[in-house]
């Protein structure tokens, strides 16, 4: 017999649910960011400026999953 005594499985749940809101929230933010404003600096000339949009997207997605981590949480208690 099998049995989860540290409720890994509802844990792990919770936690892809929470990566995939974090995931669909990261893309239409950035999606929005990179539409509405000026192009990225080129990479040739500016490579600290060419990482500052993927670095902000897992920024986001972190904070993103985060959030919705702790609002799934506290709604499932």
């Amino acid at each position: 017999m099998d049995t989860d005594l540290r409720n890994t499985k509802a844990r792990l749940v919770k936690l892809a649910i929470a990566a995939a809101i974090g995931l669909v929230f990261t893309w239409f933010t950035m999606h929005a960011m990179t539409s509405s404003g000026p192009s990225a600096p080129a990479a040739s000339r500016d490579p600290v400026g060419a990482s500052e949009v993927p670095l902000l997207a897992i920024f986001i997605f972190v904070l993103t999953t985060a959030f919705s981590h702790v609002i799934l949480s506290k709604r499932r208690s």
